[in-house]
């Protein structure tokens, strides 16, 4: 499982003061192109800016309880 880190950009309301907000995100598809596609279309109607997607982490095993 890849992990990718987002990093988008807007102003509130009439201010000038640019909110950059980073999150990190697993897709099902498990590729950049996908993570890209999704914020494009869900910066743009919210009217932000998608300033970078990068894959952030690969995961290569989950360990899971054995008690």
């Amino acid at each position: 499982m890849k992990v990718f880190e987002v990093i988008t950009e807007h102003c509130e309301g009439d201010s000038n003061k640019i909110i950059t907000t980073r999150q990190h995100v697993t897709s099902e598809k498990n590729t950049l192109l996908s993570v890209v596609e999704h914020f494009d279309l869900h910066c743009k109607s919210l009217e932000m800016e998608l300033m970078s997607v990068r894959e952030a982490v690969v995961v290569s095993e989950h360990i899971e309880s054995t008690r």
